[in-house]
């Protein structure tokens, strides 16, 4: 497999976060509508043993985000909790060596991310009013800087077939309101990423379901899916079952050295659709073993 990074650059204000789990999800009816149903079956025919596509979440340009673990391991002061928690943000490098207590804020990186809650007046469509008088309600809305998303793919998925799902993500709009121009975006060519994923410890880059993983130790954020499905499917029993898993940044640590791109496993059984796939997987990067200074991360 091959992992690839893409920079966005947002030209819309974004109501849903970007997840690798949702993404996935619309890079799926992406693939439908360009290269039709029947491709996209033969490429979730064998999704349980053999992804044909993980993605993770997006991050600040340039950084990756802080590893879920005990201050102790982040070798942070335990006192300056309220302080820790602003720090979020780590390069490469920083994770590599185990600088963790590097951290950064968003202020620090001057990252312009900023949410608001736009008011808006609920409408009766049927009659073009408000119904019974005044009826406000409020919308969360993300103005985001630009941001990486990583993408790992099977060698019989090219990199032009992802190109082509993704332009047609951007050009329709990321998440909720699309239909009325919210989510759009714009990304920069590809770039391939070479790691040598050989290490006993790793950091998740996307939410993704720690089921059935055999390791040493686990430190994780929960994190509850209420998904729903999209496109034509959208109008009937679109709500699916909720989904506990583990967020992003989570780090997992085995007794001897692997070598991995990618943990977790495929998430079915949750919707009335029975055809439905969700990504429980995860794209992992090795990072140092901060509990045992003579283990070094190699890349």
């Amino acid at each position: 497999m091959k992992l690839y990074k893409t920079k966005i650059t947002p030209i819309s204000n974004f109501i849903t976060p970007i997840k690798g789990d949702t993404l996935f999800g619309q890079m799926c009816w992406a693939i439908r509508f360009a290269y039709g149903e029947d491709k996209l079956k033969k490429m979730l025919s064998d999704y349980d043993t053999a992804p044909f596509l993980i993605v993770s979440d997006a991050f600040t340009s340039g950084y990756f985000p802080k590893p879920t673990m005990p201050s102790k391991y982040l070798k942070e002061n335990s006192e300056n909790k309220k302080i820790n928690r602003k720090k979020i943000w780590l390069t490469l490098d920083q994770l590599v060596n185990g600088s963790f207590n590097s951290a950064k804020t968003d202020k620090d990186i001057r990252n312009t991310h900023k949410s608001e809650s736009v008011v808006k007046n609920a409408i009766n469509y049927k009659t073009f009013t408000t119904g019974d008088g005044f009826d406000p309600f409020a919308m969360k809305e993300s103005f985001i800087s630009p941001q990486d998303i990583y993408f790992l793919i099977r060698d019989d998925f090219s990199l032009d077939e992802l190109k082509k799902s993704l332009t047609l993500v951007a050009n329709m709009g990321y998440g909720k309101k699309s239909t009325i121009g919210k989510g759009r975006f714009l990304f920069n060519d590809f770039e391939e990423i070479n790691i040598k994923n050989r290490s006993r410890t790793f950091m998740t880059l996307s939410a993704f379901t720690p089921m059935g993983i055999d390791c040493e130790k686990l430190y994780y954020e929960p994190f509850t899916r209420f998904g729903k499905s999209g496109a034509n499917r959208a109008n009937t029993n679109a709500f699916k079952k909720p989904i506990l898993l583990a967020d992003v940044g989570a780090v997992v640590s085995y007794k001897k050295t692997k070598e991995l791109n990618y943990i977790g496993k495929e998430i079915t059984n949750i919707s009335t659709y029975k055809d439905i796939v969700h990504q429980g997987y995860s794209i992992v990067i090795p990072i140092k073993e901060i509990w045992n200074e003579k283990q070094n991360s190699s890349w």
